[in-house]
């Protein structure tokens, strides 16, 4: 690199620093904030620049970080690094510079916890250790609904019977769902009665429903739909 060129260079770089601070007086100005400012460069190439406002401004404390400043910081950035150029970051802090990028307060170790005192014979005492719980019984697991006491409803059983009777006869698979635990234990101990179906409960809550499910399911046509209340062609 010529002598030239790298005059050229640093004029670059003193331009990129002194176009920071004209834009931040600028943005400062059409804010009515009056300030001074001081520019340095940084090692890593980073442009520090402290702003001492002559206001006070709402919700700004001098030397922390806030909104005003990263917003400053992020206009900055975004003007001074045009594309196509070598990016260098422009870093705004107000009442002092701020701290170089990647700075991390150390954190402080966890204070040693108190070791037990020792007995008279200088054995530590071992602590009791906390009581063994059994495990609780898993939610997925399937209640036998069919044990649940229910009133004769004869009218509700031949209607459970009757529709056990269809999914057999017509290898459909058919599924209940709204149902409370009485009316499934209902239409369980009806199905069980009916040869070529097995019905079962399956799911938790309000989303458990009750499957009844023929021997033999036969594929439903295509194009075809099944319709509530009318007999299906053989």
């Amino acid at each position: 690199m010529t002598d030239s060129q790298v005059a050229v260079a640093v004029g670059a770089v003193d331009d990129r620093r002194a176009q920071a601070v004209t834009l931040l007086e600028q943005l400062l100005r059409t804010m009515e904030v009056p300030a001074t400012f001081e520019a340095k460069e940084l090692p890593d190439g980073t442009v520090s620049i402290a702003v001492m406002p002559g206001v006070e401004l709402p919700g700004v404390a001098l030397g922390r970080r806030s909104p005003l400043g990263d917003a400053l910081q992020y206009l900055l950035n975004k003007l001074v690094n045009k594309p196509g150029m070598e990016r260098r970051w422009i870093a705004v802090g107000l009442g002092v510079h701020p701290e170089p990028r990647g700075a991390r307060p150390q954190q402080r170790a966890p204070a040693p916890s108190a070791a037990p005192a020792a007995n008279g014979n200088g054995a530590v005492p071992s602590r009791p250790s906390p009581p063994i719980r059994p495990p609780s019984p898993s939610r997925s697991a399937e209640t036998d609904e069919r044990a649940l006491v229910t009133e004769a409803d004869p009218a509700f059983d031949d209607a459970a019977r009757a529709l056990a009777e269809r999914s057999a006869s017509s290898g459909r698979v058919y599924a209940l769902v709204t149902l409370g635990a009485l009316e499934r234990g209902r239409v369980l101990k009806a199905a069980d009665a009916v040869p070529g179906v097995t019905a079962r409960a399956e799911g938790e809550a309000r989303l458990r429903r009750l499957v009844l499910t023929p021997d033999k399911v036969v594929p439903m046509p295509r194009q075809r739909l099944p319709v509530d209340g009318l007999p299906e062609d053989d």
